[in-house]
């Protein structure tokens, strides 16, 4: 009786067990809706077998800047599905943060998986706007005498157009940059601002939010049109994004101090600096709006 019985527990065990799992999985992403980040990675890491565990490991890794453990992750969803261009471009994508990190030695030495697995993201989706806009930085950033080359960057701008203008317009402002065209810049961000205006639908990531106002803050341009893209930042704000909200809520300041709406600046400031520690530039904006 007693081995039947542990017989049967051990079958229903092997039934339940894959269901139970994504049952875990899934509160995690509950947690990961509400922000609630070392709570979801806790569930995660109880089901590093679960595909869909481990690319939210390597997401929260990303979030938290930990290019080496995001790395970890994303290899292992690569191994697991080669031809996944989103998996490609989370691995390429976090090799090239990592690369920002390190010598300039250890940064050539990763230079060709880099761009291995950019290039494959890019080949295996036509539409994929995001491997473009890494592209484009990739290529710019490069000296030419190690893969560097204008002309590669302008294609993916091209290519941008018909997937995603606001994309496009961004990643034109980010080459003039770095010419430091800043007419150039203003037009093309004041291309993608209209853009954005005109077709909510082109804001397809939060992050897109942030770009828009901050460009638009740091330049001058539209500040009623930069305050509400940071608004929604804020708003919408995840693990997905790369800058905390403690920078909208400077660049608001600056905008609302700008206007000499000392109140609304004030407010703003203040949530930067709660949200951010150690937070100079914010330290000093503080400083500028109380002698106003």
């Amino acid at each position: 009786m007693t081995n039947k019985f542990l017989i049967f527990n051990i079958i229903l065990f092997s039934i339940l067990t894959p269901g139970w799992a994504q049952s875990s999985v899934e509160n995690g992403e509950k947690y990961l809706k509400e922000n609630q980040i070392k709570q979801a990675k806790k569930v995660f890491e109880e089901h590093k077998d679960n595909i869909q565990a481990i690319e939210y490991l390597g997401d929260i890794a990303s979030f938290e800047k930990k290019w080496d453990e995001a790395i970890h992750y994303y290899e292992k969803l690569v191994e697991n599905q080669p031809n996944s261009s989103g998996y490609n471009f989370k691995l390429g994508g976090a090799m090239g943060m990592k690369a920002m990190d390190v010598s300039k030695f250890k940064a050539a030495l990763m230079l060709g998986d880099i761009k291995t697995h950019l290039n494959k993201a890019a080949e295996l989706d036509k539409n994929h706007a995001e491997v473009r806009r890494a592209l484009v930085e990739l290529y710019i950033q490069l000296p030419v005498f190690i893969g560097g080359s204008k002309d590669l960057a302008q294609q993916y701008v091209k290519e941008l157009q018909s997937i995603n203008k606001v994309d496009a317009y961004l990643a034109q402002a980010y080459i003039h940059k770095t010419e430091e065209d800043q007419e150039a810049v203003k037009i093309a961000v004041n291309k993608a601002l209209e853009e954005a205006k005109n077709n909510k639908n082109l804001v397809e990531r939060n992050y897109m939010n942030y770009e828009l106002g901050e460009r638009a803050a740091s330049l001058g341009l539209k500040p009623d049109m930069a305050v509400d893209f940071l608004e929604n930042y804020i708003k919408n704000y995840n693990y997905k994004d790369l800058k905390s909200p403690a920078w909208a809520h400077f660049h608001i300041a600056k905008i609302q101090a700008s206007k000499n709406n000392q109140d609304k600046a004030l407010s703003h400031i203040n949530k930067a600096l709660a949200n951010k520690f150690n937070f100079p530039e914010a330290e000093k904006l503080k400083q500028q709006i109380l002698e106003m």
